[in-house]
């Protein structure tokens, strides 16, 4: 019994942690160094793998080093919807079109710059 109750006290630990971490950490999602640009075609294969092993390196990072994931959408196809529902689990991803790439890209630079 007294190690059932250790084995509960060591998860709850370890998950209130880990929710502490991902929480403040998908907060702070604006203020990230760099991005990983991820192209989606019709084509794109495994892309939840993808977008899930990239979030999970991400999140267990150093936040000063940490990455926006952002999923170019180059074509509509099914791969669209997925990028749309990773955009909504997951608070570092974003889901933008092609065209839209350059303007988000000078958005948020000139953003961060400002704030220096």
């Amino acid at each position: 019994m007294d190690g059932f109750v250790l084995a509960m006290v060591v998860i709850l630990f370890v998950a209130a942690a880990l929710f502490f971490k991902i929480y403040f950490l998908g907060k702070k999602y604006e203020n990230r160094k760099g991005y990983i640009i991820i192209p989606c075609t019709a084509e794109t294969e495994n892309l939840e793998r993808i977008v899930k092993g990239y979030y999970w390196e991400e999140i267990f990072e150093n936040e000063n080093y940490g990455r926006l994931i952002l999923l170019v959408q180059m074509e509509k196809s099914e791969n669209m919807y997925i990028s749309k529902r990773l955009e909504q689990e997951y608070s570092i991803v974003k889901c933008i079109d092609l065209s839209e790439l350059s303007e988000f890209l000078k958005r948020k630079e000139l953003k961060c710059y400002g704030r220096k």
